[in-house]
């Protein structure tokens, strides 16, 4: 059973980010779809990352581990749905700050992606819907994962685009 709502509404844009149109969650990932996407850092004191392992009734990657990350609904800013899905996955809220933008090209699942950084230790509540469990991880550990693990494009995405800041990944680091 997929527990993510298929008909959820996204707004569909072009090659320059631009709204276009409207669309259901199934259709974007069925028709490949360019759509907005928000992902989270979440950075705790030790300067370690939060990653979900993705709950196995996900529409996409299931089972696969990610950052917090969810899909901008119609009409909704990146800052709202960043808010939302840190409130709906892990039970938090917390200062964001913007760190870059980048897209993730699958052919089914095509987005547009602000990457935001936000501080907390936990506690987490989970929804268990979203996820099986959270985990910390330093950043170098996950670099290494890339190799042994299953990790969403979408996060591929990111930890590509933080390759290209090394500043951005020394600051992560705490170094």
């Amino acid at each position: 059973m997929i527990t993510d709502n298929l008909e959820e509404l996204f707004d569909v844009v072009d090659e320059n980010n631009n709204v276009v149109g409207k669309a259901t969650r199934g259709e974007v990932h069925t028709k490949g779809l360019w759509h907005r996407a928000i992902h989270v850092l979440i950075l705790n004191s030790k300067k370690e990352i939060l990653l979900q392992k993705r709950s196995m009734t996900k529409e996409l990657y299931k089972g696969y581990w990610i950052d917090t990350a969810g899909h901008v609904d119609s009409g909704e800013s990146y800052e709202e749905t960043a808010k939302r899905e840190m409130k709906e996955e892990i039970g938090i809220d917390t200062e964001l700050e913007h760190l870059f933008d980048c897209t993730k090209y699958t052919g089914n699942d095509n987005e547009f992606i602000r990457v935001f950084l936000g501080h907390h230790d936990g506690p987490f509540e989970i929804n268990k819907n979203e996820m099986d469990f959270v985990k910390f991880f330093p950043i170098k550990k996950i670099f290494e994962m890339i190799k042994t693990e299953k990790i969403t494009p979408g996060t591929l995405s990111i930890l590509k685009e933080l390759e290209k800041h090394p500043e951005l990944l020394k600051r992560l680091m705490g170094e």
